[in-house]
């Protein structure tokens, strides 16, 4: 089974942090796209969630191998952040197109909004 979690909006928020642990814990059994789309692609930028008063999200644990970050290409080239500047490994990170995200979408069979 596949579950695909969506990111849209608010990146520095308890928000993005509940997502992305839903996420994680999903990882375990479940093939899981964690899906940055628009503002949300900021989520993957190296901040510091302790300095918003918020627990460091960046030491939970996960499958590597089911946990799999999609980046709407565009919403990151257009707000021309830095790759080299992001907390997760590039080989975990797919940069893909909006057709590319639906496809993985209509395969998912849970998909959670955020």
């Amino acid at each position: 089974m596949v579950a695909a979690v969506i990111l849209k909006s608010d990146p520095f928020s308890w928000k993005a942090i509940q997502a992305y642990k839903i996420a994680t814990a999903l990882s375990r059994k479940l093939k899981v796209f964690f899906i940055l789309i628009r503002e949300g692609v900021y989520f993957l930028t190296d901040w510091s969630p302790e300095e918003l008063g918020y627990e460091n999200f960046k030491s939970y644990l996960f499958n590597k191998d089911n946990l799999i970050f999609v980046v709407d290409k565009d919403d990151f080239e257009v707000r021309d952040i830095d790759k080299n500047l992001l907390w997760i490994e590039s080989s975990n990170i797919r940069f893909l197109e909006e057709k590319e995200i639906a496809k993985i979408l209509k395969e998912a069979k849970t998909v959670g909004v955020w």
